[in-house]
């Protein structure tokens, strides 16, 4: 899948920049470490991911659905065939006929009918009839049956209806399906890199517990300081250690869920290959909002909900009304099959059927139906509602990891200031080892809250493009408004589809030219933090 990531998402993966990509191809099949950018990493899990699938089928059950329901309007023809063996009797005198004179046939009888009147002689005449009768022991019959549905009340145009609208529905579910797997990827990734960060922070406070170790042993053996100290800071270092520890196993779970996630062994070794930037976001609340009302797919697919129920309800309807049926039909019995010796008729015509009276079948299944239109209504208001809180509150989480994302990368110029004061104080033994501990200390945890900051910057960003409807394969509002213009759920999909590489590359590269000023002296600040 090539075409999955419109403009909204490539600035989005612009925060996250490239630290030597490289291709993920070979890796899966020798087991050696496979590196992935996020792009890679989503069109990866948009190709293998199980609920897409899911998705997709329901789209073909959908598809087929409708199909059924418009083929419903079509001719039909219908053959019925019996074989049978008859006895009793009605078939006694049949059975003694067929035994005496064998099957139906012409005999010629001469017989005196008078005498004549001169010569007295008598006069013959011939007299023709019928004689025998087939065996009544079994009986073939064939009928075939055509009929075309004139007038159904507005039964079938409201199945089709339904049928279209549930389409619809299908499509913007997948859709907010993509979305949905788009944006756990880009949390996997994302936390991944978090993850890896973390070590190497910890990592890092683990090699400047060493070295402070080192310093304080050397200035005890030279009697400088006393054993305590030595003591506290291999406390201190073996608390480093197990954070380490903890951090390690950490990122592995971060590495094996993204590998679940892309459709590669759990055990596979991925190493994420582009790292946090930050970008200031520049569209503000009620532009998201307004974006998310008109392209949420699961928005949209409420509304086909509530037309699909009203539908519903118009074929419900169509039992208060008379169907009219074209009809003509053929039928043949024979004593072996496929003969008409016994019967041979055919009949064509209309017929016309009006249940008058039904015990209020018909009245209790529209009401069934209004009670389904009413249930739709309040899910696509409650579905509305939600909409906007989602966006509202991603917005507001993305404003306050960037806000402090400028805090946290201010403490860390601090802490390291201070440090690097409280390590100078204590070789010249003017200051206690347990100021420099504790300068040590906050520095790394300044560095793993800008490390948090800006993965939390990054991943409610990411939520927000979810929260808003950001296309992966088709833009939503296109569709639906394609559609409501008579366009077919395929024509519909077609005008709505996405950028194609080439026009996602121009994009990327436009988005790129078009940083201000602002944001570009932000990412130098942040650059070596």
């Amino acid at each position: 899948m090539k075409k999955l990531i419109l403009a909204s998402f490539v600035a989005f993966s612009c925060l996250v920049g490239e630290a030597g990509a490289e291709p993920y191809g070979d890796g899966q099949e020798t087991g050696l470490p496979v590196k992935l950018t996020l792009a890679e990493s989503i069109e990866m899990a948009l190709d293998t991911d199980e609920s897409i699938g899911a998705s997709e089928a329901g789209r073909d059950a959908a598809k087929w659905q409708l199909s059924a329901a418009r083929r419903g309007k079509g001719p039909s023809i219908s053959w019925t065939s019996q074989a049978l063996r008859i006895g009793g009797r009605n078939y006694e005198g049949a059975n003694e006929a067929h035994a005496q004179y064998g099957d139906p046939h012409t005999v010629t009888r001469k017989s005196i009918i008078g005498y004549g009147a001169v010569t007295g002689e008598p006069v013959i005449a011939e007299q023709t009839s019928t004689v025998g009768a087939y065996a009544m022991h079994n009986t073939f019959s064939n009928s075939w049956n055509l009929t075309v549905p004139i007038y159904t009340g507005g039964q079938l145009e409201g199945q089709i209806n339904t049928a279209r609208y549930q389409l619809n529905q299908a499509d913007l579910n997948l859709e907010k399906t993509r979305q949905q797997v788009r944006y756990q990827t880009a949390e996997a990734y994302a936390n991944l890199i978090h993850r890896e960060n973390l070590k190497k922070i910890a990592s890092e406070a683990v090699e400047m517990g060493n070295t402070q170790l080192k310093l304080i042993a050397n200035q005890y053996s030279e009697g400088a300081v006393a054993k305590a100290d030595v003591l506290m800071m291999e406390v201190r270092l073996a608390n480093y250690r197990q954070n380490l520890s903890s951090a390690e196993g950490t990122a592995a779970i971060a590495r094996s869920t993204l590998a679940s996630i892309v459709g590669l062994p759990q055990n596979a070794e991925i190493y994420p290959t582009d790292i946090f930037t930050y970008e200031p976001y520049d569209k503000d609340l009620p532009a998201c909002e307004a974006y998310a009302l008109a392209h949420r797919p699961d928005g949209l697919a409420a509304k086909y909900a509530v037309r699909a129920a009203k539908s519903q309800q118009e074929a419900a309807k169509a039992g208060y009304r008379p169907k009219i049926t074209g009809t003509a039909g053929t039928n043949i019995a024979g004593n072996t099959p496929f003969r008409d010796e016994r019967n041979s008729a055919w009949e064509a015509g209309i017929g016309i059927s009006w249940n008058i009276f039904d015990n209020n079948v018909t009245s209790a299944k529209v009401h069934h139906a209004e009670a389904v239109v009413n249930q739709s209504q309040k899910e696509a208001e409650r579905t509305q509602k939600a909409i906007r809180l989602e966006t509202r509150t991603t917005y507001i989480q993305m404003k306050t990891a960037e806000e402090n994302i400028h805090t946290a990368a201010a403490a860390v110029k601090q802490a390291e200031e201070s440090y690097v004061i409280a390590q100078v104080r204590y070789e010249e033994g003017v200051d206690i080892l347990l100021s420099v501990t504790d300068a040590q200390e906050k520095l790394t945890q300044a560095r793993s809250n800008y490390s948090t900051a800006l993965y939390q910057y990054n991943l409610y960003r990411a939520a927000l493009e979810k929260a808003i409807g950001v296309p992966v394969s088709f833009d939503a509002a296109v569709y639906a408004e394609a559609e409501s213009k008579g366009a077919t759920a395929a024509k519909a999909l077609k005008a709505a589809e996405v950028k194609s590489d080439n026009e996602i590359e121009l994009i990327d590269k436009t988005v790129h030219q078009e940083k201000t000023e602002e944001s570009a002296t932000v990412e130098q600040e942040f650059a070596g933090k």
